[in-house]
């Protein structure tokens, strides 16, 4: 009875005490607690849900999944070992979206986040599958290789826009190919095809021979919109525009058309190697300067020295493409982006590679070594690529790309994937994820 009367009086001069004098007295009092006694007091603060507070799980559902969306993937599989209230929040499919939508925007840029679509596997299978892309990418470790066939003979160009390749080859056809499905879309016979361009928006595409002529065929149909004639030489690269197409030969001219009408607009003596044509002028490559032309009179209205030859402009035109694809006037371009990365500066004319392309968002640069050897840099140090490796990969069927002659690259830095054309007439497509 003494002792309860003791307790009492304990507990009710510690209910006396203010809040600092009651933090003294209990840690006091645990101090004099043996292990067995301070195992019984978790015991009791457990069942009394007085141990470690968890803020986030006293937290409304939809104020915790916002704050686990601020964190990254490593961080939120840490989360899922705290306890089965934080794992079953980092399951939510809305943190998982915010995650893909990151990746895609940070490797591909904001135009990739248009065009994803909810998945079947749902939102964290896509985001551990587009992580492994990236790793694969970076690594050059190709995971599959898709092959279209149909071409009889080498493929001279290609052009690829989203998920639509345009092709040439010296079999005298251009074919359409829709690379989700894998199959030809069009076979478009004509002439020994030496380039081509094409428009979505218009859905024309065009294609330029050795024989001095060039073709505007619509691309849904295959009916022959036009054949134009006017070179006293083979056709070198042809740019098309909503209105207009031009031409460049070895001839030394550019020559201007309205492709709707077939009316010859314009011949400029430019000496050009490749061209870019916009809504009123068309840029051009000649020699060390790069040039800008009127459509309407073939004036000079833009020129600078440019010494990085075709590595330069191919640099330079896949970065327009990148940055903003709905670009279509000249005036648009911020001349800030003629200036190179600085290894292309340097190396200019000497770099040998016959095929290449970029990702210019990443600043990559994949070429060809020798015939059949593709290798990936950075274009910062071109000098020291590594080797893209797919000799093991799935679904080799019974083509070898190793035994493969590749005549053209085309990098899609959209869908991480790599496009290649071969002497044989062989395309083959690489995926890294």
């Amino acid at each position: 009875m003494m002792v309860i009367n003791q307790f009492e009086k304990v507990l009710s001069n510690f209910k006396k005490l203010d809040k600092e004098q009651r933090k003294f007295f209990l840690t006091a009092l645990v101090e004099e607690c043996n292990p067995h006694e301070i195992y019984t007091l978790r015991q009791i603060l457990q069942c009394k849900c007085y141990g470690k507070f968890d803020i986030i799980s006293a937290l409304p559902l939809e104020l915790s999944i916002k704050i686990f969306q601020q964190l990254d993937s490593k961080d939120l599989c840490h989360c899922r070992e705290v306890n089965h209230k934080w794992k079953n929040i980092t399951q939510d499919s809305t943190i998982w979206k915010t995650k893909c939508i990151e990746i895609l925007a940070l490797y591909q840029g904001q135009e990739a986040t248009k065009m994803i679509k909810t998945p079947k596997e749902g939102w964290e299978h896509m985001y551990h599958k587009l992580y492994q892309r990236e790793i694969n990418w970076n690594n050059g470790k190709v995971q599959r290789i898709k092959y279209l066939k149909g071409h009889r003979s080498h493929i001279t160009d290609a052009k690829l826009k989203g998920n639509i390749l345009v092709t040439g080859s010296s079999d005298r056809t251009v074919r359409i190919w829709d690379l989700e499905t894998g199959q030809c879309k069009l076979t478009l016979n004509g002439n020994v095809f030496s380039c081509v361009d094409f428009l979505l928006t218009e859905k024309v595409v065009a294609g330029s021979t050795f024989f001095r002529s060039s073709f505007i065929w619509n691309m849904e149909t295959g009916e022959l919109l036009n054949e134009l004639r006017g070179h006293v030489s083979a056709v070198r690269c042809v740019s098309l525009s909503e209105s207009h197409i031009a031409t460049c030969a070895f001839d030394g001219s550019v020559i201007i058309w309205n492709w709707k009408s077939g009316e010859k607009i314009a011949t400029i003596p430019a000496n050009a190697t490749v061209i870019r044509i916009f809504d009123t002028k068309v840029l051009s490559l000649c020699g060390t300067t790069i040039k800008a032309f009127e459509l309407s009179n073939g004036e000079c209205t833009f020129s600078a020295p440019f010494g990085t030859g075709l590595l330069g402009w191919s640099y330079i035109q896949k970065h327009l493409s990148t940055i903003e694809a709905s670009i279509t006037k000249f005036d648009e371009i911020d001349k800030n982006a003629l200036e190179l990365p600085n290894m292309i500066n340097r190396i200019g004319f000497n770099y040998s590679s016959r095929a290449y392309d970029f990702d210019t968002r990443n600043g990559m640069m994949v070429s060809v070594e020798g015939v059949n050897t593709l290798n990936m840099a950075s274009v910062n140090d071109i000098y020291n690529p590594k080797e893209i490796e797919y000799a093991h990969c799935k679904f080799m069927f019974e083509y070898d790309l190793g035994k493969e002659d590749i005549k053209t690259v085309n990098v899609d830095s959209n869908y991480r994937r790599i496009i290649t054309g071969c002497r044989s007439g062989l395309i083959a497509i690489l995926e890294f994820g």
